[in-house]
């Protein structure tokens, strides 16, 4: 659904000052309205630093014209809605760090809050496509903060699908390029593909998608830098290392295998989780920022600018 009315004036709590948070609060800087106010939650010694890259930090959101609030996202959910309660508006920027249970427990307090409008940490996949038992735990939990706020009308919420981070992509620890030995390995089939986006461009397209109008309630959004199969990667990284490609089929026999060996290894379970043919990745020409003609950041891009990473 979309709606034209918007609040006259905007109070914006920001969840999380990591690569992710930090692109949305300089995205939402930079895009920001004369009626909107910003404030990110740091821990208590965070938000107080007062020498080393703490204090640089702090001086840094203050030139941005952002405010600071000492929180915890490991607080009770009645402390954590007392916290949110003054605000109209949060973007969840938290990820996955504070352990399970953390983005339930953070939801309900922004219900319990009564916040207008919430976009929450659904940052990745089509988490309704992937449904549960993926192999990804944490993925669970994200189908179950989309449930809690479906089944409700108070607030209105916007859901942004991003693909994974570009650089993940490229990660030696994610097991997918390995540059060593000009190798591309393909999870599940060498047609099933990926999207990506870099933190970047899902700043600046949350912050688009926050003032956008007329307003965005309760959608959810897909983005995109690029979408790309594994055989259009192992094409592409010949490209790049100008040389022939070892192309490495992991399937599905093979992907469980590696968890049954290695049960503590999340980048196995991730893999896992990525070999399929749908849910994980969506056409860029049917994305909020393809279809309004805002350019991205594709892979073949992020790897001129980044060369040295995957060199080998």
């Amino acid at each position: 659904m979309i709606d034209a009315t918007q609040h006259s004036s905007t109070s914006i709590l920001v969840l999380g000052v990591g690569e992710l948070g930090l692109a949305v609060l300089r995205a939402l800087s930079q895009q920001r309205q004369s009626h909107t106010h910003i404030t990110i939650l740091l821990r208590p010694e965070a938000a107080h630093a007062a020498a080393g890259k703490g204090k640089d930090r702090l001086d840094a959101l203050a030139r941005l014209g952002i405010s600071v609030l000492a929180g915890d996202l490991q607080q009770s959910t009645s402390d954590l809605a007392a916290l949110f309660r003054p605000f109209n508006a949060v973007i969840n920027c938290s990820g996955f760090v504070g352990g399970p249970g953390t983005q339930l427990r953070v939801t309900q307090a922004v219900l319990d809050a009564g916040i207008k409008r919430y976009f929450p940490w659904q940052f990745g996949v089509d988490y309704d496509v992937v449904g549960k038992g993926s192999g990804q735990q944490v993925w669970d939990e994200q189908l179950d903060v989309r449930h809690l706020l479906r089944k409700q009308t108070a607030t209105d919420w916007v859901i942004v699908s991003t693909g994974i981070f570009t650089s993940y992509l490229f990660e030696p620890s994610f097991g997918v390029v390995e540059a060593s030995t000009r190798t591309v390995y393909a999870l599940g089939d060498w047609e099933y593909a990926v999207t990506l986006t870099t933190p970047e461009d899902i700043g600046r397209l949350t912050a688009a998608l926050f003032f956008y109008q007329p307003v965005i309630r309760n959608q959810v959004i897909f983005i995109a830098g690029d979408t790309l199969t594994y055989a259009e990667l192992a094409d592409l990284m010949g490209k790049v290392w100008n040389s022939r490609v070892n192309r490495v089929l992991l399937d599905k026999e093979k992907l469980n295998a590696d968890i049954r060996a290695r049960p503590d290894d999340v980048a196995a379970k991730y893999r896992l989780a990525f070999a399929r043919k749908d849910g994980v990745a969506w056409r860029k020409s049917d994305t909020f920022n393809a279809q309004r003609g805002i350019a991205t950041v594709t892979a073949e891009q992020w790897l001129a600018d980044n060369d040295r990473a995957v060199a080998g």
